[in-house]
């Protein structure tokens, strides 16, 4: 089986952890990982790394993200969404129209500080936030910045509202609904979520567990995507072979000749991505490093991972 990334369509109803292992299963890999944790009832884009291909994730869990979803007004529960417990309803303003959702959303749109759900798997003290809220301990994480790119109010159906969001990492769409309710003042909880996107990764791409069941591995492998391929959203410069093999052999690489690099090749200055990377003529990979914050400074560059 190829080393790379495998994009599933993640039904309801499973982690992603249970799909990664049926996922192993399948394929009779010995490693295997996700890029992305969607909870059991969103559906969606779920990178499988496999094999060698566990080496990238912790790229592909910096990519952007856009999902489609569906988020009910006049209600609160635990965990921000349908599957918690019941904490108020309220009434949805009587006038309220899909411009005036609109509005709400678009005071969302940039960088905001955002507080993961109780019952989430963002960690505090070293342990998941859901562990905490199963043993009825109310723990506070502080909030973090996130980046809202777009969010859209699609369709108005009191008290269900359609919306597409266009976000960065580390997001949380249950937080991000539950903050709108708390500007409508009525309430909002979370009902369906489905992820279009994430990183280059598309659901068009995606195959389903049934479906995967269904085909031989020959058949599999034409779906999984090859690491040099996965990486394609970071920006990139070319090396020549000579400095390749070098950096290979663990030569370290000055600030200054990435800085001419970037110049000459014409690489976007400030990617939305943390990296670039660098290829040789022949388009192989040969390391992701670090993309400087100052390229006039001076120094080394760090390099993230070095490909053989």
């Amino acid at each position: 089986m190829k080393d790379g990334v495998l994009v599933i369509d993640k039904p309801e109803g499973l982690s992603s952890t249970k799909v990664v292992e049926k996922v192993k299963r399948k394929l009779k890999v010995r490693k295997a990982g996700h890029g992305g944790t969607l909870d059991p009832f969103a559906t969606g884009v779920l990178p499988v790394c496999l094999g060698k291909g566990t080496k990238i994730a912790q790229f592909i869990l910096e990519g952007d993200k856009e999902y489609e979803g569906t988020l009910e007004l006049g209600l609160e529960t635990d965990t921000y969404d349908i599957t918690g417990e019941v904490l108020a309803r309220r009434e949805v303003p009587e006038n309220l129209s899909l411009e005036d959702i609109q509005k709400v959303f678009d005071e969302f749109v940039g960088v905001i500080e955002q507080a993961p759900p109780a019952y989430s798997a963002a960690k505090l003290h070293g342990r998941p936030l859901y562990k905490y809220a199963r043993e009825g301990l109310k723990v506070e994480k502080p909030p973090k910045k996130v980046e809202i790119l777009a969010f859209e109010a699609l369709k108005f159906d009191p008290p269900y509202v359609e919306f597409r969001v266009y976000c960065g990492k580390g997001t949380y769409l249950r937080s991000l609904v539950h903050d709108v309710g708390q500007k409508l003042g009525c309430g909002a909880v979370l009902v369906k979520l489905r992820r279009l996107r994430k990183g280059p990764f598309t659901i068009e791409q995606a195959v389903t567990l049934e479906e995967l069941e269904k085909k031989s591995p020959d058949e599999i492998e034409d779906y999984i995507i090859p690491i040099s391929k996965a990486l394609e959203f970071i920006p990139a410069v070319t090396v020549g072979d000579e400095l390749a093999a070098k950096i290979r052999h663990g030569r370290p690489l000055a600030i200054s000749a990435v800085a001419n690099m970037v110049r000459l090749q014409k690489v976007p200055q400030r990617p939305r991505v943390p990296w670039l990377r660098l290829l040789t003529p022949a388009g192989d990979l040969v390391a992701v490093l670090e993309y400087p914050e100052d390229l006039h400074a001076s120094g080394y560059v760090k390099m993230v991972r070095v490909f053989s």
